[in-house]
Formats: C-alpha cells, sequence, structure tokens
C-alpha cells in the first residue's frame, strides 16, 4: 500500500488483499453494509466511529490512519466540528500533537474558528489533557495577540497553570509572563489567579511580591464578597471561583503574616492570627466552608505557639511540644 493513498484507497486494496467482500468486511467490523459501500465509493464522509471500526477490522493500531484522517477532515468532504472535535480529542489521548497542529494551522486560517478552538482547548484543560491543550491555547494566543479580550487572557493564565512545575526559573518565568494578564480575566478567574501566582513567589521566597499580591487579592475578594451578600444577589449567576469566597479572604491574612513571619516581624505575623481565624463574619453555609476555617484554625493555633516563640517567649516552648507531639505534619 502506498502511505500517500487515501483512508478509501487502502481500505479498498485491503478488501483486495484479503479476497474480502464489503459484507463480509462490514460484519466484521460492525458498520452497516450499506453505509461501508457509500464511505468505499466516497458517497459518504467518514465519522469518526466509523474511523475506529474500519482500523480495527483492518487489524491496525488505533492512530494508523489519523495523518490521512486530517486530510479526509479538509480535503475530501467540507470540514465539520462535528468530526474534528471528537478526532481532536481522540488525538490528543493519544498524543498525536503532529496531527492537532495540522488541524489547527488549517482551522486558523478562518478566524472564525478561533471561539470552538477555544472552546475545544477548555475540554482538553479539564480532562488533564494539558500538552494538547497547551498547543491549542498558544495558537489561539497568537490569533488574538493584538486583542484586548478576556479569552487572549485565559490563554495565559492556563499556559501559565500548564507551565509550573519542579524548575522554579521556569516558574518564575510563566509567572512573569501571566502576570500583566490578570486585570482582563473575569473577577472570580482573577481571585484563582491571584492564589496560584502568590504561592509561585512563596515557593521562590519572594516575600515583597507575595505581599503586593496578597493585598491584592484581599482587596477584590472583600469587594466581591461584599457584592455577593449586600448587593440583592448581583453575582448569582455569574462565574464562582474555585473555592469559596470567604477562603481568599482568610487565605490573603494567611500569606501577609507569613510575609511578616519570614521578614522577622512576629508581632505583626501574630497580629493577623485572629483575622484569618475568626469566621462570625461568613455568610457562606457549606461543608466545604465549614472545613476551610477549621482548617485556617488548625492553621492559626500552630502559627500562635511558634510566633511566640520565635519573638522570644521561651515559656510557650512546653505547650508547644504538647500540641505537636500528636501531630505529624507539625512536628
Amino acid at each position: 500500500m502506498e502511505s500517500t493513498a487515501t483512508i478509501r484507497d487502502q481500505l479498498a486494496d485491503y478488501l483486495s488483499e484479503q479476497s474480502m467482500s464489503i459484507n463480509q468486511f462490514a460484519d466484521r467490523c460492525g458498520i452497516n453494509s450499506g453505509t461501508l459501500s457509500r464511505i468505499v465509493k466516497g458517497n459518504q464522509p467518514i465519522a469518526m466511529s466509523h474511523l475506529e471500526l474500519i482500523t480495527k477490522g483492518m487489524g491496525e493500531v488505533e492512530d494508523h490512519f489519523f495523518s490521512l484522517y486530517v486530510d479526509e477532515c479538509f480535503y475530501y468532504s467540507a470540514p465539520t466540528w462535528r468530526r474534528l472535535r471528537p478526532f481532536m480529542i481522540r488525538c490528543a489521548e493519544l498524543g498525536r500533537m503532529d496531527c492537532i497542529e495540522r488541524m489547527v494551522q488549517i482551522l486558523l486560517d478562518n478566524l472564525n474558528n478561533v471561539p470552538t478552538l477555544f472552546e475545544v482547548s477548555e475540554g482538553l484543560f479539564e480532562q488533564g489533557q494539558w500538552q494538547a491543550a497547551a498547543l491549542l491555547y498558544k495558537n489561539v494566543s497568537a490569533s488574538e495577540k493584538y486583542q484586548y479580550s478576556e479569552r487572549l487572557a485565559v490563554c495565559q493564565y492556563r499556559l501559565f497553570r500548564i507551565a509550573l512545575g519542579d524548575d522554579q526559573s521556569e516558574n518564575l518565568r510563566a509567572a512573569t509572563l501571566f502576570e500583566p494578564y490578570v486585570p482582563r480575566l473575569d473577577e472570580a478567574d482573577q481571585l484563582d489567579a491571584l492564589k496560584h501566582l502568590m504561592n509561585v513567589y512563596y515557593s521562590l521566597h519572594q516575600w515583597r511580591k507575595m505581599d503586593e499580591l496578597a493585598q491584592e487579592l484581599l482587596r477584590l475578594a472583600k469587594i466581591r464578597y461584599d457584592l455577593q451578600y449586600n448587593s440583592e444577589g448581583r453575582f448569582q449567576k455569574e462565574k464562582k471561583p474555585e473555592k469559596p469566597l470567604c477562603l481568599y479572604i482568610l487565605y490573603a491574612h494567611l500569606m501577609r503574616s507569613i510575609v511578616y513571619e519570614e521578614c522577622g516581624d512576629y508581632n505583626s505575623a501574630l497580629d493577623l492570627v485572629p483575622i484569618y481565624t475568626d469566621g462570625s463574619w461568613i455568610q457562606e453555609e457549606s461543608e466545604e466552608v465549614k472545613r476551610t476555617l477549621a482548617q485556617f484554625q488548625e492553621w492559626g493555633r500552630a502559627n500562635t505557639y511558634l510566633y511566640r516563640l520565635l519573638g522570644g517567649q521561651s515559656e510557650v516552648l512546653p505547650d508547644y511540644v504538647d500540641y505537636i507531639s500528636t501531630r505529624k505534619g507539625e512536628i
């Protein structure tokens, strides 16, 4: 068989070599014989489900025809997302980035395809197919690089999240590239973005930058919280952040206390403990909120002992030892 032959050519050659009729092969692969006949004659496009059955019936590996299927989708039939979307997802699952790259380059000749490409990339991101998602996000970003759009900002946010790993220099580079896009994000995404950025700078021990981000997170979270619970339900149908709103307020105070600790200002760090352990103002009601508050109160208790000890109050040492002796994490 010639490698440049179409899928139909290779299927016809296979049937000839095996002395097999269309009806016989249809029975083997589970495709209706009339449908298979129309496919072989070029009267019907090959659906992704048909491609899988044909490939299996011929005894080939699943992605055997993937390169040719790109041609099938664009040159031998009218391109439709009904076929392109499942094909792109399957390419991602099987690591066929080459096929995704080819499809994307063709699709971006028409910028009307950008919104759908973005939707597919979001789906891949949610499924954990980050390599394929990154490829799409980069191409969508390139198509919108001169636009002040939220979609561009989301692409940069996802690329930032995907880039984070064990290499601290790469994490810093990713954070630096992404940070200017934060204000373009939806307000809910801004909260999560600031939280993730803070964690990067925490790992890099960049305390001044971390404090700057913590203050911005606190400002935005307080505004959002006030509007959520004191504005006649304005945000009822709007996008929600990953965590309960109260978490971002508590977390900002916690991270600021850590900054004070690292800078040796233990009294200021200690002053913030009652703020991030107080849940009397929280109006949200859920099990996650209860768990969140309990976690912050646990951290607050441990940090109270720690900050007092670091501040020179050696009399707290026996109580601190008793506290951590039953908590492996604290030890």
